[in-house]
Parts: structure tokens; sequence; C-alpha cells
């Protein structure tokens, strides 16, 4: 009986820990960001399954390390050079595929490279000290601005519109570019349009959760929600759910026993691509 309530005492007080510790302003903008990250970044993991561009992810990691190292070398805020320098980068990755007709998978590891050394390159330049650049392969979640709150969460509604006004048309492009192209749809740009949603969903991702755990919000949900999906819209939707139940779960998890958010998201979407793949399997 003593250890019931014991138990039951414990529970109440880490409620009203997590309460208060939801009040303070950093952990509340971390919660919404990451709740709006989770309900729509996964989109862009489906375009990168069905365009086959899960290699261009890598090189948008390598291009957020290299703005990030500019931004510091140039004192101004790596949230915004980030995102430009990997818009730059997929606009030089497309147009150099096309133009020499190679796959964007092969093409992108050659500007992987390049972004990665330029980045050193300005380490050793400017001096900029590498723990500080490094720090977005793990993200930094609680020192995010309300002008960033708020461009996230722009991003997240331009995001959940462009794949409700554009579903059919992507429907299109992602069965075949050719047949959209024949079909009437302007697939180059559409195809533009998608990469760089990408780009920038990257971004945004590695300053929210970090690098190194990046794929736990932007893969994991569209696997997991392909073990069921029926179709193209049945993907997306999954996808958006699981989403948001791994960034909302896993940061209220984080704050109730004191581990990073975003190691906490990773380890709860691992945890449920586990126990889903083995009750498919059954």
């Amino acid at each position: 009986m003593d250890r019931t309530i014991k138990l039951g005492t414990k529970r109440i007080e880490r409620r009203q820990i997590v309460l208060e510790l939801l009040s303070l302003t950093p952990i509340l903008k971390g919660l919404i960001v990451l709740a709006l990250a989770g309900l729509t970044f996964p989109i862009t993991g489906v375009y990168l399954f069905r365009l086959n561009l899960l290699p261009l992810r890598f090189m948008l990691m390598h291009g957020a390390i290299l703005g990030g190292a500019m931004a510091l070398a140039l004192q101004i805020n790596p949230f915004w050079t980030t995102i430009a320098v990997n818009l730059l980068l997929v606009l030089f990755m497309a147009k150099t595929s096309r133009s020499m007709k190679i796959d964007a998978g092969q093409i992108s590891t050659f500007f992987m490279v390049i972004s990665i050394s330029l980045a050193f390159i300005f380490i050793y330049k400017f001096n900029v000290p590498a723990k500080d650049t490094l720090t977005l392969l793990w993200g930094n979640l609680f020192t995010l601005s309300w002008t960033e709150v708020t461009g996230i969460g722009a991003f997240a509604a331009a995001l959940a519109g462009f794949q409700y006004y554009f579903r059919s048309q992507l429907r299109a492009l992602f069965f075949d570019r050719e047949i959209a192209f024949t079909s009437g749809v302007n697939e180059n740009h559409l195809y533009y349009a998608v990469i760089f949603l990408v780009a920038i969903t990257v971004a945004l991702a590695m300053k929210l959760i970090g690098a190194l755990l990046l794929d736990a919000l932007l893969l994991l949900p569209p696997i997991i929600a392909s073990f069921r999906a029926r179709s193209l819209r049945g993907m997306i939707i999954g996808s958006a759910i699981y989403g948001g139940i791994f960034a909302i779960g896993g940061f209220l998890l984080s704050i109730a026993i004191d581990i990073p958010a975003s190691s906490s998201i990773a380890a709860l979407a691992s945890i449920a691509f586990i126990i889903i793949y083995l009750i498919r399997n059954k």
C-alpha cells in the first residue's frame, strides 16, 4: 500500500515538473516547432523514396555544415545561411544532372565532397571553432528565436499546402516522369520544387534534432507508413501521423526522464519500427 502511494506521488510530482518546464519559453518553442516538423517534414521523406533520391540528404547534411561554417566565419545567423547554401547546392546538382545526363544520386556525391571540403577551408582560414560548426550534427532545439519559430511554422504550412494542391501532379511525377510530361504536367518545374522543399527540410531538421538523428524524423515515419499504405495518399497521411507522434511523444518523454529530445525521438521511432515490423511479419 505504501509502495503504491509513493509511486503515485512520484508520478504526480513528475507531471508537475513537466508542466512547469513546458511553461518555460525555450521549451515551449521547442515543442511547437517539433510538433509542426513532425506533422509535415516526413512528407519530404516520401518524396525522397518515390524519386529515389536518398543519397541527396547526405549532400544536404554536408551543405548545412558548410553554411554553418560560413555563417560563423562571417558572424551572421547560420539559420538562414544553411538554407541558402542547401538551395544553391540542389540547384547546381539538378542543373548538372540534367545537362550531363548523370543520375542525381551520383552527382550529389560530388557536391557532398566539395561542400565538406569548403566547410573545413572556412573553419581553417577564419579560425572558426570546429565544435561550434559541428553542433549541427546534434542540433540545438532550445536556442530558436520567435522569428525562427515563425519561419519554421510558415514553411510547414507551405509544405502541407504544396502537397495538397499538387497531389495529382505529384502522383504522376512519382509514377513516371515521362508519362507525367506527356500528361501535361510540367515535371521539370515540379521536380525542382520538390528538391528545393527537401533541401529546406533537411536544413531545418538539422537545426532541430541534428544531422546524426535526422532520419528518425525524415525517413522512419514514411518507412513505417509504407507497411500498411495502399496508395501515395495513405503513405503521406500515415507519415504525418507517425511523425507527429514521434516528435511530440519523444519531446515529452525527453522532458520527463531528462534525456536529449533528438535521442528520445530517435529511440521512440526505432522502437515503433521494430514493434510494427514484427506485427506485420506475424
